[in-house]
């Protein structure tokens, strides 16, 4: 009797985003996350960005890192050469706090954080007033592909 075969496609995601602000395109937001991590020599494994409420994110910042003060931002890096894992949580509180403070719109300061989570996976910083400079133009880049990627989706 003939066996029969089967071709199973196993699709696994390696960006994740648990609740994402609806005003974000996930499938390009993805895509150019990719394509900046991509650009800059690494690859991803596995990316969980968590977006988080106020308490939420102050709590992880309290335990993890002896923090008492709210943040728009907090990744934990497990990433190994030049493959990017990592776990990363924002608070949209802060992030729109940050909006309003540096005149830009929430979509552009999250995609900044987005950024700026992965961007500290690949060895940039943010101590030194140069190293700020450097990592701002990084955060500008990926901000200005998302929309290119954006528009030419429409």
């Amino acid at each position: 009797m003939p066996t029969k075969s089967f071709i199973f496609v196993l699709k696994i995601k390696i960006i994740d985003f648990i609740n994402i602000p609806d005003f974000l395109n996930q499938r390009v937001l993805e895509k150019t996350i990719i394509d900046l991590v991509g650009s800059i020599g690494y690859s991803i494994e596995k990316l969980s960005y968590n977006f988080v409420s106020k308490q939420d994110l102050l709590k992880l910042n309290k335990k993890f890192l002896n923090h008492n003060t709210n943040t728009d931002i907090i990744t934990f890096d497990y990433s190994l050469n030049k493959a990017l894992k990592a776990e990363i949580f924002i608070s949209m509180w802060a992030v729109e706090t940050s909006a309003l403070e540096l005149n830009q719109s929430i979509e552009n300061e999250t995609l900044r954080v987005i950024s700026h989570g992965a961007l500290h996976c690949m060895g940039f910083k943010d101590k030194t007033a140069n190293e700020i400079k450097i990592i701002r133009q990084k955060e500008d880049e990926f901000i200005e592909m998302f929309h290119v990627k954006q528009k030419s989706n429409v």
